[in-house]
């Protein structure tokens, strides 16, 4: 791929380790719509000769929505284990009767994006230093924003390359609160995500979340409101955190 560890800075994470899983439940109100799980490999990967944690995204809807719209998704992104850049990224997406497989591949030093179509055909796009993909952004944030010293109003940002296209994320921290998730209390950093779209920062479509207020650094719910209520993915499990998780709150 032409690019060395030489050529970026490594990036000391502190924050997620190998063998993490974090399961949630999608659900409008009191109805369960389906599930989405995000983890990290138990094993460093090899990929393009490089050491890399492999990613997992996956999305799938509950055994009563299968019926009239089956879900099932999966997300891979595998970044430098030192440097936490993407190496490559696949999406693979069951939707009904939707199928779609595409691969991604990108070299950091030439900022090109080598995107693969169904036919296998291969087109390079340009992209700023620093690319990240949808998957890989979350634990970059995870891993060099210090949410300790954050301020209301203080926001992080990061591009992002997915079905050919750069946009920008950026997320605004609106207040440190309490939230309950599941019958169970945290201390949480309440977010706004901002969506670069046309050049315009959006508010995401009023897409909130909320991360654990410890060291991990673990989305504890993601909401997005709709014209009649909200959408909502609650952590309902997690196995393998780096460190104690603090941000319970013990009645």
């Amino acid at each position: 791929m032409g690019w060395t560890l030489n050529h970026f800075p490594k990036v000391e994470n502190h924050t997620f380790q190998n063998g993490e899983f974090l399961k949630f439940r999608v659900h409008y109100g009191l109805v369960t719509a389906g599930y989405a799980s995000i983890e990290v490999a138990p094993n460093l990967k090899e990929k393009h000769g490089k050491s890399c944690h492999h990613l997992i995204g996956r999305g799938w809807t509950s055994s009563g929505f299968d019926i009239f719209y089956k879900v099932r998704d999966c997300y891979e992104s595998y970044v430098d284990k030192n440097s936490l850049l993407p190496v490559q990224f696949n999406r693979g997406i069951k939707e009904g009767k939707f199928e779609s497989y595409t691969e991604v591949r990108f070299d950091q030093v030439a900022h090109t994006a080598y995107y693969t179509h169904r036919n296998k055909q291969i087109s390079p796009y340009k992209v700023p230093p620093n690319i990240q993909d949808v998957i890989s952004s979350f634990y970059f944030a995870r891993a060099t924003n210090n949410h300790a010293v954050m301020k209301n109003g203080d926001r992080f940002s990061l591009r992002n390359f997915i079905d050919r296209k750069t946009f920008g994320l950026e997320a605004e921290l609106v207040d440190r609160e309490k939230i309950k998730v599941d019958g169970q209390k945290y201390n949480a950093l309440h977010f706004k995500l901002l969506i670069e779209e046309a050049g315009l920062i959006t508010d995401g479509s009023k897409i909130d979340f909320w991360i654990s207020d410890d060291d991990n650094k673990i989305p504890l719910r993601i909401q997005s409101d709709l014209m009649i209520g909200s959408l909502k993915a609650d952590l309902i499990e997690t196995k393998g955190l780096k460190h104690p998780f603090t941000s319970k709150i013990v009645d």
